[in-house]
């Protein structure tokens, strides 16, 4: 959904052949082509939004005029389009729109003609989702090497979708990325001044310590923690298919590098190991969470229920608190706030609506939700499948509420 504010200018110029239309009047010739614009842009709205909103999913920083200039050929079909003016400087955006304005008509607009379409942009103060199909992906090249015939295309190690951050919500709290690990593949020994959590979405991965701490292995529907500077190597255990898992990063930091590999703070923040023989922290440990070995805690009179996870008391970890919500279609979630902890929600499976103040976001399957603290919420599960998400507070502290009050 684009949260956002497109408008087209009503203006554009066109530079036709000389002799084309040489008796018409310069007013009358305007008119005629600003209603093929207003048309064909009406026409095509909607594909506009979607650039929007795909750039959105990038940074939250877009906003500025752009103008695309648009050959056009027999029976006004655009035979070219490339970028005349570019106030923006989203490259996703940009692609977007060309590609969607190659496929545009400009009904009776001379051939040979070239057309200007102009473009604004508002920016946004907030946004409170992004799509994963949405998100571009980050990470290191494709390897250089020959492949033989019939031989499955090359990939990358792994790449990764920046969902929850400072660019694409101004998230401050923690840093929420999806990573796809090759088959057969790892990211190599390193660490992080603050702690990360790992989800496990699909396939099977393992996580590898330093000497002396035994590997674990995650199934899917698996979290572990990993506390702050404990060396670890992340590792598809899969030969055939991928391992994608959501990455926590508390408090945001190390996510830098993805986005931009010279980030300095970035770099800092995700050090890679060279030695194999560097330490745990004294004390430090991995923390693994199976849901079938956690409780289930009824919520929503009944209609669904919560799985803590990873909380402060088995992580000894209060920056954060990850676990799982399952609702059955119908269920809601009463208006909330929590000041002092944002929210960041998964989902999983199903669809839904969430309320953010007073705007409607819909929700579905592969999309990652955003609650700045101290903003009031509710939400609604529509549909007809149980919804599955995966629920993080930073720092931890509301979900003390799915207890209950303490017994006096």
């Amino acid at each position: 959904m684009v949260r956002a504010s497109l408008a087209a200018v009503a203006a554009l110029l066109v530079v036709a052949p000389p002799a084309a239309r040489a008796n018409a009047s310069q007013d009358s010739e305007a008119a005629r082509v600003a209603d093929i614009l207003q048309s064909t842009l009406v026409a095509h709205g909607a594909e506009v939004h979607r650039c929007f909103e795909r750039a959105l999913a990038d940074t939250l920083d877009v906003a500025g005029k752009i103008e695309i200039a648009v050959d056009v050929g027999a029976g006004g079909r655009v035979t070219k389009a490339t970028p005349a003016v570019d106030e923006v400087k989203s490259p996703v955006l940009l692609a977007c729109l060309q590609q969607s304005a190659a496929t545009w008509m400009f009904a009776g607009i001379d051939p040979g003609s070239t057309v200007i379409v102009p473009l604004s942009f508002e920016g946004q103060a907030a946004q409170f989702s992004v799509k994963v199909k949405d998100a571009p992906d980050h990470g290191p090249p494709v390897p250089k090497g020959k492949h033989g015939a019939g031989a499955s295309p090359a990939v990358p190690p792994f790449s990764v979708k920046l969902l929850v951050d400072e660019a694409t919500m101004h998230a401050q709290k923690a840093a929420l990325a999806q990573l796809t690990v090759a088959p057969a593949n790892r990211i190599a020994l390193h660490r992080h001044p603050g702690a990360e959590v790992l989800y496990l979405l699909h396939g099977h991965a393992r996580v590898l310590g330093p000497t002396g701490i035994a590997p674990e292995k995650l199934d899917p529907g698996m979290a572990i923690f990993i506390p702050a500077m404990m060396p670890h190597a992340i590792e598809n255990m899969g030969r055939q298919s991928s391992a994608t898992l959501l990455e926590l990063f508390v408090p945001p930091g190390p996510d830098r590098v993805y986005r931009d590999p010279k980030d300095e703070a970035g770099r800092a923040a995700f050090e890679v190991l060279h030695d194999p023989t560097v330490a745990a922290p004294p004390g430090a440990h991995f923390t693994v969470a199976n849901p079938p070995q956690t409780e289930a805690l009824p919520v929503f009179g009944g209609k669904g229920k919560i799985r803590p996870l990873l909380d402060a008391a088995h992580t000894a970890n209060r920056g954060f608190y990850l676990g799982t919500l399952e609702a059955d279609p119908g269920a809601e979630v009463p208006r909330n706030t929590h000041p002092g902890a944002a929210e960041i929600l998964f989902v999983v499976a199903g669809a839904g609506e969430l309320t953010v103040g007073s705007e409607k976001v819909p929700f579905e399957a592969d999309e990652a939700l955003y609650i700045p603290e101290g903003q009031p919420h509710a939400a609604k599960f529509s549909g007809t499948d149980k919804a599955l998400l995966v629920q993080i507070f930073a720092p931890a502290g509301p979900e003390d509420r799915y207890r209950g009050p303490p017994p006096k």
